[in-house]
């Protein structure tokens, strides 16, 4: 694994998306920035008047570098607009893969340099971001070159009061020139400087027609679209009364898809225990989903939950993250948290559309379960199982703009449900076949086989009499 160069090298702050904001404690006090015009003059900062007699270019450790990048991504820019810039850079002739993820640390790093050793992206970089590059294709989309100054601000002593940064940087993409900015950072050294000469500094780069600006804009920025646009995992939303419910569906996804892909780069970091959290973040969209299909599209409905069934059910290694089945299922999800497919009215308030579903679903148990009785066929105790899966998928999923209605539902199922999950259906064993056994093995085949048959009838029966004293205690 390469490492990240050490503070107060020659770091580009271009691909370290990491401009403290002022009130950071790691900015250094008193630290200003500037947005210059490109092809603006140079400001003269000298002013003896003040005490500032020089402007001295440094030298050795900082001195002046030009840096070329290429920056790689998908062709929709899936990398950049999710918070990850990947990068090759070549510096003094030496190329190296850089990997910048702050908004996803500790999962993903901040810094990371490997060196290049052939033109192919390391393994390691490729599994690192495999969730949130899935299956597109990599490849440059941006080419930047960053011409870095140094300066020393010095007094009539000869000691340095503030270093100057300037970056001038070009960008180009499909080979034209579509931006260039420039930034200068000025930081003040040991007692710093004083208000004139702040204010001097001040006046001379407002000359030139540079603004101060509280911090750089992000590469994506300079970039522009679609760089830009929002991410495929989008960042957790409340849920809201209020919001509509095609907002609500998608914000319900996107924050499940949000969860399992951090699982995932947890996962790939090394953390164990998040393959439990991940299988148990896909389950519940899948029962939420379920909850809320009298909502959904009937096809797009059963196609997430086939993907979400298969996640489940093949339990997350290191095989099935690498799977084409499971890029496909996040695709799926990412295209489902951005367009839920609706077949009811997706601006209708999400608080008056859910309290109707749970309504409809509750009277839709009474209607299958009220009936019910120890020798109904599998058929009906199917439907009834069905019922109760939805309802308490819609409640769970309701929770949290519906509470006191979600609670209610929720206890109408609490222990009706737990008997129902004793009930057998379609697997009761058939009568032992006792010929070839003897009289003994023949009597204990038999046996087990009443008391298998038993055990079904009387769960059967403590549900139906648990739903009918629920259902009494409710209208009373």
């Amino acid at each position: 694994m390469g490492k990240a160069r050490t503070p107060g090298g020659p770091e580009v702050r271009l691909l370290v998306e990491d401009t403290p904001e002022p009130s950071r404690p790691g900015r250094p006090p008193g630290q200003r920035l500037y947005d210059v015009p490109f092809s603006s003059p140079e400001p003269r900062l000298v002013n003896r008047e003040v005490g500032l007699h020089n402007v001295v270019a440094r030298a050795g450790h900082n001195a002046a570098y030009t840096i070329d990048v290429t920056l790689l991504d998908a062709p929709d820019h899936r990398l950049s607009r999710s918070g990850v810039l990947l990068a090759h850079r070549v510096l003094d002739g030496r190329g190296e893969w850089f990997l910048t993820a702050p908004d996803w640390r500790p999962l993903l790093p901040k810094d990371h340099v490997e060196p290049m050793g052939d033109a192919d992206l390391p393994e390691e970089l490729t599994s690192l971001i495999r969730p949130l590059r899935r299956r597109a294709t990599l490849g440059p989309v941006a080419a930047l070159n960053c011409d870095r100054r140094e300066f020393a601000l010095r007094d009539d002593a000869g000691s340095t009061l503030a270093l100057l940064r300037d970056d001038k940087v070009t960008v180009r993409r499909g080979g034209l020139t579509t931006a260039r900015y420039r930034e200068v950072t000025v930081t003040p050294v040991g007692p710093g400087l004083t208000a004139d000469q702040r204010a001097s500094v001040e006046r001379a780069f407002r000359l030139v027609g540079a603004n101060r600006v509280p911090r750089f804009p992000r590469l994506v920025t300079r970039l522009g679209a679609p760089a830009t646009g929002p991410s495929d995992i989008p960042d957790e939303q409340a849920l809201d009364p209020a919001m509509p419910f095609r907002a609500f569906v998608a914000a319900a996804v996107g924050n499940r898809l949000r969860e399992i892909v951090r699982c995932d780069l947890a996962l790939r970091h090394g953390d164990d225990d998040a393959l439990v959290r991940l299988t148990a973040e896909a389950a519940a969209l899948r029962r939420e989903l379920a909850g809320l299909a009298p909502a959904l599209e009937g096809p797009w409905e059963e196609d997430l939950r086939d993907d979400l069934d298969w996640l489940v059910a093949a339990g997350v290694s290191p095989g099935v993250l690498r799977s084409e089945r499971y890029l496909s299922v996040l695709e799926r999800l990412v295209s489902a948290a951005r367009s839920p497919q609706l077949v009811v009215d997706g601006g209708e308030p999400t608080a008056a559309l859910l309290a109707g579903l749970l309504q409809a679903e509750t009277k839709r148990l009474r209607e299958v379960a009220d009936p019910l009785r120890t020798d109904s066929g599998d058929a009906a105790w199917r439907q009834v199982g069905g019922v109760v899966a939805r309802l308490r998928g819609l409640a769970t999923a309701s929770s949290v703009v519906l509470p006191e209605e979600s609670a209610a539902a929720l206890a109408l199922l609490r222990k009706p449900a737990r008997l129902l999950e004793a009930v057998r259906l379609g697997d009761v064993p058939a009568p032992p076949a006792v010929a070839g056994l003897s009289p003994a093995d023949a009597f204990a085949a038999g046996r087990e086989y009443e008391r298998t048959r038993q055990r079904d009838r009387r769960a059967r029966q403590d549900f139906v009499e648990r739903w009918a004293k629920t259902v009494r205690r409710r209208s009373a």
